[in-house]
């Protein structure tokens, strides 16, 4: 199935996080960093929790009643840290994509700052799939995982070093974006050369507002104020805050035009609020309808 729906893969900035195109996946609650603004304890995941290997298999057959989707992303917890007997994430990647899907995951980076691993991990994904995969990297003052005396990420480094040793038909298939948390604190940016050096590279950098949610409560006054139009509340993601972005959709109705569905076990949630939208294997009619493949 893999060719089938290569055609709908198109530049990576015409596809929103906030769409029907995605189905997230929150596949484990652990994680081997400890950062300050994490926002687990906020999410309706158990401690503990680590999605199984037949839970993915249920979710990618409930996706072909969802025409809309062609990309399932896995975000945790870091998922590079799953593991269910002699599987690993990189199964998992695989058997997204052997489903005709585009898969990606979000990830801190660890695993790939030694070369070989970082090597080893995709050069296994591209030798059993041909489908593009999807990176995001969360690197920001908040993760602290980059060196700021030198203004690079070893993980970053590692995996352009390894796109150069790629055929190009397969490093073309390897889409990284870095997505940088920002606060009111001008020390919260990443250094500009730094951010320009990987835009050179052909890596996409994005910008998130630091959000009051789970342990970033401990300090929501560096949180930007995204109702404000005062530019001293927006603080240092005032140069990359539009407005008309960050509009959420307001009533159940509106969400389900425009939302993506997250599953957390056997429970399907829309976020922010959370709300149970769904159960694996069992979806109501109105979500399948919503996302009948009108985007």
């Amino acid at each position: 199935m893999n060719g089938e729906r290569a055609g709908v893969e198109g530049p990576l900035m015409n596809i929103e996080i906030d769409d029907k195109s995605l189905m997230m996946i929150f596949l484990l609650e652990e994680c081997n960093f400890t950062c300050a603004h994490c926002a687990r304890e906020d999410e309706p995941m158990d401690p503990g929790y680590k999605l199984s290997f037949e839970q993915l298999q249920g979710c990618l057959s409930d996706c072909r009643n969802l025409k809309s989707i062609n990309w399932v992303h896995f975000s945790g917890g870091e998922p590079t840290l799953w593991k269910e007997g002699n599987r690993d994430l990189v199964d998992l990647l695989l058997e997204i994509a052997d489903a005709g899907y585009t898969p990606g995951f979000t990830s801190n980076g660890s695993l790939f700052v030694n070369y070989s691993r970082c090597r080893d991990f995709f050069a296994r994904y591209f030798e059993g799939s041909t489908m593009p995969l999807r990176l995001y990297f969360s690197i920001d003052t908040f993760h602290k995982n980059y060196n700021p005396e030198k203004g690079r990420a070893r993980s970053l480094d590692n995996i352009i070093k390894l796109k150069q040793e790629f055929p190009q038909a397969k490093a073309d298939l390897l889409i990284i974006s870095v997505m940088i948390t920002v606060s009111k604190e001008v020390d919260s940016l990443l250094p500009d050369e730094m951010i320009d050096h990987y835009e050179s590279l052909g890596i996409k950098i994005g910008f998130v507002p630091l959000y009051p949610i789970g342990r970033a409560k401990s300090f929501s006054h560096l949180c930007p104020d995204l109702d404000s139009d005062n530019p001293e509340e927006l603080g240092a993601y005032r140069r990359y805050y539009k407005k008309e972005d960050r509009k959420r959709p307001g009533d159940a109705e509106d969400r389900l035009k425009t939302d993506h569905i997250i599953l957390i076990g056997n429970d399907y949630y829309f976020s922010d609020p959370w709300h149970k939208v769904g159960q694996l294997g069992h979806l109501p009619d109105e979500i399948i309808g919503a996302y009948a493949g009108e985007s």
